[in-house]
């Protein structure tokens, strides 16, 4: 059999739209559950999260600080030292995959624990079905949920402000129109099963994370400028280069970019971190520790253009590679094979995420383009809430 057929298939083989048929027990009532683990406030869910149980630890590398080859670190910890680190993607989504029954039971009993979980709704009136009869005839969707109107108050000091769906509701005001529910599930660190769990989050400045994400997502759709790089060291290739990427951004709303919302390709690589809050709190005020993001690698160029990092540097410093080994995460074993063994193995230092220099150019250039004005300070007003959740956390940064 074709091992990559039999490999796609998992996909439709491994997914269950009605959850996990379970009974819990709250209080002195038994009742019938079907888990899902939903929403963007589930933060260990919506950025690349890696969990190991022995250490209970919680790490979240957003994108574009150092997820990738983070990734290919932590395999090799596993593969080299027997470890046990998880990724939160694939089947591991579920926490089923991790846990043991009983720690399964215990961890959502937990989350249907009343007002653990919100339910979004744009109803002037809520259905008949969604309130629990006197019989005690309810909706499993709502049963026991915190049930919040989009755009209220409540909504407001629960989850923050400029959340995806008010952006949403401005831009396609019937995707959220009556009948769109959205189930919320807390951060898994919220649950008491994580209660003596130790979280991480990796760090990076958020304009400097912007830029580094809104060049990769200019890579991922169409007319990408950035086919244009080795043609742009004369006039013409440079006003090509130029004119294709203000062409992009000046035609995608910076709300798209930072907040979300719409249907569609969604840009995750740019996505604000400090909204969605829970519980008025944001994930800068949830997690622990923060690591700093090291952008200590330098690269050198061929004759041709392509990168590699230059085998000086790479003896001086890991970047936060550096910080995982202090921590007991990685073992300095794992840093030799990848740095010094296979020094030319781009992913094996994606956590750098260099940007090609002629990119970089651009878009200082296009950041001083009077016709983007209004477009660069509308993202800057937006990114602000990161700086601004991150000064009152500062105290949380790791001194390495």
């Amino acid at each position: 059999m074709s091992d990559s057929l039999k490999a796609f298939a998992n996909y439709c083989d491994n997914y269950d739209a009605h959850g996990d048929d379970l009974r819990i027990t709250i209080g002195k009532q038994t009742f019938p559950i079907n888990p899902h683990f939903d929403g963007e406030t589930c933060w260990e869910r919506c950025h690349p999260t890696f969990i190991s149980k022995k250490r209970k630890v919680i790490l979240t590398c957003p994108r574009k600080v150092g997820h990738s080859s983070i990734r290919f670190y932590l395999n090799a910890q596993n593969e080299m030292f027997n470890d046990d680190w998880v990724w939160i993607e694939d089947q591991n989504r579920n926490p089923k995959t991790w846990l043991t029954d009983e720690e399964y039971l215990e961890f959502v009993t937990d989350m249907w624990q009343p007002n653990k979980r919100v339910i979004m709704h744009s109803y002037e009136n809520l259905p008949k079905h969604w309130v629990e009869a006197a019989d005690g005839e309810y909706n499993p969707l709502t049963k026991n949920a915190k049930i919040i109107k989009r755009g209220s108050e409540e909504s407001k000091e629960f989850l923050g402000d400029n959340c995806p769906w008010d952006y949403g509701m401005k831009a396609t005001p019937k995707n959220y129109r009556e009948g769109r529910d959205s189930e919320m599930t807390p951060p898994f660190q919220d649950l008491n099963f994580f209660k003596d769990w130790t979280s991480y989050l990796l760090v990076r400045d958020p304009w400097e994370r912007f830029i580094s994400g809104l060049i990769t997502e200019m890579d991922n759709g169409m007319s990408c400028p950035w086919i244009y790089d080795m043609d742009a060291d004369t006039e013409e290739g440079w006003e090509r280069y130029y004119n294709s990427a203000k062409r992009i951004i000046y035609f995608c709303p910076p709300e798209r970019l930072l907040i979300g919302g719409l249907e569609g390709q969604q840009m995750n690589h740019t996505f604000v971190l400090s909204r969605p809050m829970w519980n008025g709190k944001s994930m800068y005020d949830t997690y622990d520790n923060f690591i700093h993001y090291k952008h200590d690698i330098d690269y050198t160029k061929t004759e041709l253009g392509h990168m590699y990092p230059s085998q000086e540097s790479l003896k001086k410093t890991a970047g936060a590679i550096e910080t995982l080994i202090e921590l007991d995460f990685i073992n300095d074993k794992v840093r030799q094979e990848y740095q010094q063994n296979q020094f030319q193995n781009m992913y094996a230092h994606t956590h750098m995420n260099v940007t090609p220099e002629i990119r970089q150019r651009v878009m200082e250039e296009l950041q001083k383009d009077e016709d983007l004005k209004e477009w660069w300070d509308t993202c800057r007003e937006y990114v602000q809430m990161d700086y601004d959740a991150l000064k009152i956390n500062k105290q949380k940064f790791l001194k390495t």
